[in-house]
């Protein structure tokens, strides 16, 4: 792989220098195929015109897919890796999208209308709390290269754009499908009289799940009753385990209102006052299955057991079987205020205010090891979070070659994590005796600037950066006896400025050749410097107050080449080091986080696009990562290996679109083996735990019985392919829905 990736940048270079010699006899009038974007520069862009490998999704491909969750809207894109859980269930850190190999939730900076949605406490993203069906178009921008975005910008930007009211107009939408998934929203927008707009919307979902969690135990010691039903397997390490039964169905539902206000004022400009709220629970849980059997055919889940028929002993305990009570998992509220305005000569003012309130976030109760079905004692973590933040920004012309954009931001965010003792693991309400609690906020300010600069009629320059200044405080309580303290930390500090360069030349319309380079500043998630969680079972999570940012440093060089009117090439070679890596290390019981490393993320992003004829188009796209621990103070045996949750290989192929009343969506999507560990001895596949090489096959037919009336039929991993990402992956499901607009 190394070599291969060594040659990469010659053979971009090669694309790039073959794109900008070649000579397109549809260059005058072309019918382009890129989109206006707004998300690299934060003003309205041609995308081959835009400082950096922008992809879109628009509402349109949107409905040509299955998609009940915004992220899985990304799945097919050159660059992102999308995993969640199987079955559209809705996660509070089970969804991850990652850009350009550069691992964790809060590295990759997610916005709706511009304003921030990954969380206060992990920067996890609750993808379900904008309902696809509001979406206008989504815009991904990889890469640190603006200067105009935050810390969470590592890996890049992804923003989701919603749509704003024009006329009258209402949505509606049911479905049902596989494992009693159900699925319906109404979307309701309105002009009312020539200043105010509305939208209401509003989603609920459910479904009984299926079994995803298996349960595997060593072999053991102690002889015990003879038993029937045990499957020999492995762990993803190779050693040998047994399956003795699995954790029954996830059930889950999840409901998410909307509203939001458009009021356009005198002199050009407009607010807009937003608000939603998310709610996502579980139910029927603990219906768990337990594989082995005694002479009389009884299911055993606990006490020592030996295989019939050999010397192999287990001791089996239900609480493996057991996965908590039923309970409200995620509460979310979202609050956000915009002002803008139009100075006039191409000027223009922008203002906004959020508010992310998170009360319940993850009420995650552990049974003990020696809790069943009828009790037993757990541990209950609660950990609240909010956030606040407002920025300032305004742009205009400084002369005929110069375009600025500046602005101020700032924020401050709060968690507490408070964890129980509690007698009984079923009560999803207890708050008995308090084990620990932690408490901790930063605050952020930024001042930053960027002069889109026209060189020629060609070229076009970028430079920017980004000042970054950021303060913490916290402290840590221990209140269960033996050994109660309480530790307060003083605010401490540090800044960073974020230098950024691009510069994009055109020698034709149909080509576009652009290089960037910049950096960005990312500072550690609340939960690494102040929450802790000490369950009943397993390892304890240990905060570190002390961490620091970590820094990113990338560049990038990359063509476009549109031929004719219908097929678009794209090839970006691009390069990404991290310093000062947070890293969590773990031994037997503990899981502590440091600044211990810096790594290396080198690849190339492929793609060509072609329509076909009028209204559909086809796609092809691939994905090379080489990403790498390069250093590791805290585990040297991690250096030269492979960051985990990244995928080295993906690829994407599908046709999508429509023809007369007909449209939807074939869709092909490959993920090459990934690492769970960090010395990549997890080598083992096809087993619980392991995340798999996988290859999946995707559909959608819709039919349109008349105007504003839509029928369509949907296939989830069509070919039902058995993999696992880490748990076991979704079999084929089918989902049918019937929408109507008017």
């Amino acid at each position: 792989m190394k070599a291969r990736i060594r040659l990469l940048p010659g053979l971009v270079a090669g694309i790039c220098a073959g794109m900008s010699g070649t000579s397109v006899h549809a260059d005058v009038n072309v019918q382009k195929m890129e989109e206006m974007v707004v998300t690299a520069t934060k003003t309205a862009k041609d995308s081959a015109d835009a400082p950096a490998t922008v992809s879109v999704v628009t509402r349109k491909e949107i409905e040509d897919m299955n998609v009940q969750s915004v992220d899985e809207s990304l799945t097919y894109l050159p660059g992102v890796y999308t995993h969640r859980p199987g079955g559209h269930e809705p996660s509070v850190m089970g969804t991850n999208v990652l850009l350009r190999g550069v691992p964790n939730y809060s590295r990759t900076l997610v916005l709706v209308d511009g304003q921030t949605l990954n969380d206060p406490y992990i920067g996890a993203v609750t993808w379900e709390s904008v309902p696809a069906e509001t979406v206008e178009r989504i815009e991904v921008v990889p890469g640190p290269f603006s200067s105009l975005y935050g810390g969470s910008a590592m890996g890049g930007v992804i923003n989701i754009i919603t749509q704003a009211p024009t006329k009258r107009a209402l949505s509606l939408k049911a479905g049902y499908g596989s494992n009693d998934f159900m699925s319906g929203s109404l979307v309701y927008q309105d002009r009312v009289g020539e200043r105010l707009g509305v939208v209401f919307d509003y989603a609920y979902k459910r479904s009984d799940g299926y079994v995803k969690d298996e349960v595997l135990v060593a072999p053991g010691t102690t002889a015990g009753t003879v038993v029937t039903g045990a499957q020999q397997t492995t762990d993803t390490y190779g050693n040998t385990r047994y399956l003795i039964g699995d954790k029954g169905d996830n059930a889950w539902d999840s409901e998410n209102i909307g509203l939001k206000f458009y009021l356009d004022l005198p002199a050009d400009s407009r607010l807009t006052f937003g608000v939603s709220r998310f709610t996502y629970g579980s139910f029927d849980r603990n219906d768990f299955n337990a594989y082995l059997q005694d002479a009389s055919g009884n299911p055993v889940s606990s006490g020592n057991v030996t295989l019939s028929g050999t010397t192999t002993n287990l001791t089996v305990r239900q609480s493996a079987f057991l996965t908590g009570p039923d309970i409200d998992v995620k509460e979310q509220n979202r609050y956000t205020l915009e002002f803008d305005k139009k100075l006039g000569q191409g000027a223009a003012l922008k203002a906004t205010l959020g508010y992310l309130d998170i009360p319940l976030y993850n009420n995650y109760i552990v049974p003990s090891s020696s809790a069943t079905v009828d009790g037993g004692s757990a541990t209950r973590l609660l950990r609240p979070n909010s956030e606040a933040s407002g920025s300032i920004q305004v742009s205009f012309p400084a002369s005929d070659r110069h375009y600025l954009v500046a602005g101020i931001a700032a924020g401050q965010r709060d968690i507490e994590t408070v964890t129980y003792s509690i007698s009984d693991w079923r009560d999803a309400s207890a708050t008995d005796a308090v084990k620990n609690r932690t408490g901790g906020e930063d605050r952020y300010y930024a001042l930053y600037a960027q002069d889109e600069i026209t060189v020629t009629d060609k070229v076009t320059a970028y430079l920017g950066g980004r000042y970054d200044y950021w303060t913490t405080k916290g402290f840590i309580e221990q209140v269960e006896m033996p050994g109660a303290y309480r530790t307060d930390y003083d605010a401490r500090s540090q800044d960073y400025f974020s230098p950024k360069a691009s510069v994009v030349y055109r020698p034709r319309e149909a080509t576009t050749l652009r290089a960037s380079v910049g950096s960005a500043f990312h500072t550690p998630v609340l939960r690494d410097t102040f929450g802790w969680w000490t369950p009943s079972t397993g390892k304890i999570y240990e905060p570190n107050p002390d961490l620091k940012p970590e820094t990113v440093t990338s560049w990038e060089v990359g063509a476009e080449q549109q031929v004719g009117a219908g097929t678009l090439l794209r090839a970006t070679y691009f390069e990404n080091y991290l310093k000062d890596l947070i890293y969590r290390t773990e031994d037997a019981t503990t899981q502590s986080i440091a600044n211990a490393g810096e790594a290396e993320v080198k690849g190339i992003e492929l793609e060509v696009r072609q329509r076909i004829g009028n209204g559909l188009t086809a796609f092809v796209n691939a994905t090379f990562n080489d990403p790498k621990i390069t250093e590791n103070a805290a585990k040297p045996a991690t250096e030269g290996k492979y960051m985990t949750q990244t995928p080295r290989k993906m690829a994407n192929i599908g046709v999508q679109g429509s023809r007369g009343p007909w449209s939807g969506s074939l869709t092909g999507h490959y993920v090459g083996k990934i690492y769970g560990n960090d010395e990549n001895k997890d080598t083992y596949s096809g087993v619980y735990g392991s995340y798999d090489a996988y290859f999946v096959v995707n559909a959608k037919v819709a039919y349109a019985v008349r105007k504003g009336l839509k029928l369509s039929l949907s296939a989830d991993n069509l070919l039902d392919r058995e993999y696992y990402a880490s748990t076991k992956a979704m079999g084929r499901a089918i989902y049918g829905e019937i929408s109507w607009q008017m």
